[in-house]
């Protein structure tokens, strides 16, 4: 796992904030489809160095977050094959010198967000910080993650 740590320590220029990509994952907005966005949590997370807790708290914050737009009183997906095409999501994995931001972004259900809810509590129990937007019907949670700290 340390040459994972190594290799990802070229990615970002300490001496700049401006963010390197990652990973993009887009994806139908769909119950389904939540087992792309754990794996994917769970291989950045890993690939950062992060200890197997924090590893399993990103995927399960990720899930999390996924499921603010689904639940949230959202329509059934439409299906495959159907018209109107179902509703997409994004998820983006953004590396800062010293923390990692996964946005979520779809669009926004009625209620949006939700935050009394059991789930928005276990978003802000599971990582360093939560930061919403909506604007226009489309709606953007961002996970802010610090970054294990690097081997002298």
């Amino acid at each position: 796992m340390t040459d994972g740590v190594r290799a990802t320590s070229g990615i970002t220029d300490t001496r700049s904030t401006a963010p390197v990509r990652m990973v993009t994952l887009n994806m139908l907005a769909d119950k389904d489809y939540l087992a792309l966005a754990r794996t994917c949590a769970m291989h950045v997370a890993a690939v950062l160095g992060f200890p197997l807790t924090r590893v399993t708290d990103l995927r399960l914050a990720v899930n999390e977050a996924c499921l603010c737009f689904l639940e949230a009183g959202s329509p059934e997906p439409a299906g495959l094959g159907t018209w109107p095409l179902p509703e997409t999501m994004e998820i983006s994995y953004d590396l800062f010198p010293d923390e990692l931001h996964v946005s979520v972004r779809a669009a926004t259900p009625a209620g949006w967000p939700q935050v009394d809810e059991t789930g928005w509590a276990l978003l802000r129990a599971l990582v360093g910080d939560v930061r919403v937007q909506a604007h226009e019907g489309l709606g953007v949670l961002t996970l802010v993650e610090p970054l294990p700290a690097r081997p002298e």
